[in-house]
């Protein structure tokens, strides 16, 4: 991962604990392929990835002068071009379990979180591809400029409403290309990636423990805890005690 982009600067510290939620299916797909989804931005449930705020529009004539007519004549068709070529896979910042995280990601008791370390998700990562991440910013888009000089800002700034996320986000630039045909050496982009790409991962160096939903019936935390020995690998399996009996 590349820790050295102006626009991935806030990052956490190597020991802070992440956790990424998710169901069932999916921790079976991460165990059985050694691989994180990294979903393509237009189809992240938030419809403003990759979008700017009133802020913006409103100083857009003073900052780009004489060339603002014909920069933003197009802005739809850049917008789209925009979130087609970059893929992403979000982790939740936090030392302790998000009873919030739950709520939204387990399906009648069938959720599952990983956690790690961010050194180690760094650590992780097996791809060739070049992957950047950084913490989220959380602004009013109303009343806060957002940075326009590298396509990567408008990514990673999310309304306030989203604060609960906590969000930690892993980016990629994506996209197919060919062979220029009067440049040699030079690319063209000819359209966006799947909207889904696997990207290899160590699980050994990734997973430091998983929790199954507070809810989950006990054959749910059977079925992790067999899978995750069926290959091999020895992290700690274990339910969250969120839905314990409270202490009177």
């Amino acid at each position: 991962m590349d820790e050295d982009h102006p626009s991935f600067l806030d990052t956490p510290s190597d020991n802070n604990a992440v956790w990424r939620y998710m169901d069932l299916a999916r921790y079976l797909s991460l165990i059985q392929n050694s691989s994180l989804h990294f979903a393509r931005a237009d189809q992240m449930s938030d419809r403003w990835e990759g979008s700017y705020g009133e802020m913006n529009v409103q100083l857009r004539p003073q900052m780009y002068g004489e060339h603002y007519e014909k920069i933003f004549a197009d802005r739809d068709a850049r917008r789209r071009n925009l979130i087609e070529g970059v893929h992403m896979n979000c982790w939740h910042l936090s030392e302790v379990e998000s009873a919030a995280m739950w709520d939204i990601y387990q399906r009648e008791g069938r959720g599952v979180a990983v956690r790690s370390t961010w050194g180690n998700l760094k650590a992780s990562i097996r791809s060739e591809r070049q992957v950047y991440g950084a913490k989220v910013k959380y602004v009013d888009y109303n009343s806060s400029f957002i940075p326009e000089g590298n396509i990567f800002d408008a990514f990673m700034h999310k309304r306030e409403s989203f604060s609960h996320e906590r969000e930690v986000r892993m980016i990629m630039l994506t996209g197919r290309t060919m062979p220029h045909p009067t440049e040699p050496g030079s690319l063209i982009g000819i359209g966006p990636e799947d909207p889904v790409l696997p990207v290899e991962i160590d699980l050994t160096t990734l997973i430091s423990a998983v929790y199954v939903a507070p809810d989950a019936p006990n054959w749910i935390l059977e079925v992790v805890q067999s899978v995750t020995t069926r290959y091999g690998l020895t992290h700690p399996v274990q339910q969250s005690d969120l839905a314990t009996d409270p202490i009177a």
